[in-house]
């Protein structure tokens, strides 16, 4: 399955992003190689990472997964590469030359300890310096190396250092809109969530404001879809569609080959553009046993990767047209109906196991959902699991196996499609239950939203910008000791991880950002 970015996989000219207000700079590092390496054989191989400066903001993925897999090895090519991104207001780059340009930074370094001491830098140019540093323009995305004109984005580089200690560097630099912006967001949703050869799918854009609500009249919406046909290296755009003055649009069309279907939907209000990042999704994907991408935006190491799994009970295969049009339902409703995940839509990958589970109810006080077949190997890259069902139990997250459940038909419940919403939040964000007396309960380590003791919650407060008398107490009936358990200081019952249909307030939104920041370091 490839799994290359987006906007390479896409191939084709779109239009760049506006110079105001603000705008997304990626830089991607496809490959690190050796060239000459003095520790070779006294200090082991080499462990690659990289450390990126995007208009100042430092961005480190060393130790994260990814990086921990591919040490040993001294040319890397990570899967979909090593993605670094950060949003720029371009009023305040220096424009001095009659172009806004963000000042970036790539280094890669070897990672060391032991008798080895400190880690190394490698050179990875050839001018001086071990650095690759160069200037982007951002309207249109242009390259700037010194005095040198600018040259356009589009494509791979290779920069090579020429000290003892040197490496090559392929990488790529992009400038787009970002996903979201203060009162505004895009909606952009797949009917079918995965298409087949030669059957209709319709594509739709909806411009909303910050509270959700479609009352934003676009200056513009567009919609653009490309395929890609199987073993075929030419794109075929499928479909356009640009209107001005409304708050929706659809574009309806039938692919007539299997391959890659690309798409994205772009809005502009004022002098603001969004763009909710390219979408890649595998139409007619055969019978193989892997995960099958129906919202791929970007590489593994920087997204949220969550993989729908059929619970056996309730649908009798992954590929049951009612468990595709629920997995439908829960993007467009559970996450992209939430203001924090649609907001940060474009570090979302959303898949299909091939193999089933089984949803367990966790009404007798356990939690024991069956894992899909080789959930720990061929699903090792998932962030979660979402077994959805249709059953009249309690649903319930195992943060171990990143998995968890979810019911999607509101018959049995008012609120099930809030429920993956809520459960997302045990996993992969790491957030505990806020209600009494029998949820989930714990402690993080670094940004909690629940607390062991009266002490923390009050020595947090503050910077939730709140004031101690907001921390309440509660207590789990199974302990005999008559005095409170657990603390919060997030408000009750109005709250996502409280009732599942609640906002997210600040210690649930604390914790979105550290993950989502994680993302935009390469280390989701």
């Amino acid at each position: 399955m490839i799994l290359a970015a987006c906007a390479a996989l896409l191939g084709v000219t779109t239009p760049t992003a506006s110079a105001a207000p603000n705008v997304k700079v990626t830089v991607t590092l496809d490959r690190i190689r050796a060239l000459n390496s003095s520790e070779e054989g006294v200090c082991g191989s080499v462990d690659w990472y990289a450390k990126v400066f995007i208009n100042g903001v430092p961005f480190n993925n060393e130790d994260s997964d990814e990086q921990d897999a591919l040490e040993g090895q001294d040319d890397i090519s990570p899967p979909g590469g090593w993605e670094f991104s950060t949003e720029v207001d371009v009023a305040t780059l220096d424009q001095s030359s009659g172009v806004a340009k963000v000042p970036v930074t790539i280094e890669v370094w070897d990672e060391d300890g032991g008798l080895c001491a400190g880690d190394d830098q490698y050179d990875a140019s050839p001018e001086v310096g071990r650095g690759i540093n160069f200037s982007v323009g951002v309207s249109p995305c242009r390259l700037f190396f010194g005095t040198a004109d600018g040259q356009g984005c589009g494509g791979s580089r290779i920069s090579a250092g020429t000290a003892e200690d040197r490496a090559e560097v392929t990488y790529r630099v992009d400038v787009e809109d970002p996903a979201s912006a203060p009162g505004l967001r895009i909606r952009c949703t797949s009917n079918p969530i995965a298409p087949a050869v030669h059957s209709p799918v319709t594509i739709t854009a909806t411009a909303l404001d910050g509270a959700l609500m479609p009352t934003v009249v676009a200056d513009e919406l567009e919609i653009v879809a490309v395929r890609n046909i199987s073993g075929v290296s030419e794109r075929h755009p499928v479909a356009d569609r640009k209107v001005s003055g409304v708050n929706s649009t659809s574009v309806t069309f039938s692919p007539s080959e299997g391959g890659d279907l690309v798409y994205g939907c772009r809005l502009r209000k004022g002098g603001t553009g969004l763009f909710t990042g390219w979408r890649r999704v595998d139409v007619n994907p055969g019978s193989s046993a892997e995960p099958i991408p129906i919202s791929y935006t970007g590489p593994r190491s920087s997204r949220i990767d969550i993989v729908f799994v059929a619970d056996r009970d309730t649908y009798p295969s992954a590929r049951d047209p009612r468990f595709l049009d629920d997995v439908r339902r829960v993007i467009e409703t559970s996450y992209y109906g939430f203001n924090d995940f649609l907001a940060n839509q474009d570090k979302f990958n959303f898949w299909i196991a091939q193999a089933q589970g089984r949803a367990d109810d966790a009404n007798d006080g356990d939690c024991d959902h069956e894992l899909p077949a080789n959930w720990d190997d061929t699903f090792a890259f998932a962030d979660a699991g979402a077994i959805l069902h249709r059953k009249n139990q309690r649903d319930c997250a195992l943060r171990g196996d990143r998995i968890f459940s979810a019911v999607v038909d509101t018959s049995v419940r008012s609120d099930a499609l809030q429920v993956p919403t809520h459960e997302s939040g045990h996993q992969p964000f790491g957030l505990a239950d806020e209600y009494p007396p029998d949820g989930g309960y714990f402690q993080q380590d670094v940004a909690p939203n629940v607390y062991e003791d009266m002490a923390g919650c009050i020595a947090d407060a503050p910077a939730l910008g709140r004031s101690a008398t907001a921390c309440r107490t509660w207590e789990r009936p199974t302990d005999w000791w008559p005095d409170p358990d657990w603390f919060s200081s997030e408000p009750a019952p109005n709250d996502v991880m409280y009732n599942n249909t609640g906002p997210a307030n600040a210690a649930d939104i604390r914790r979105y950002t550290l993950i989502f920041g994680d993302c935009t370091s390469a280390k989701c």
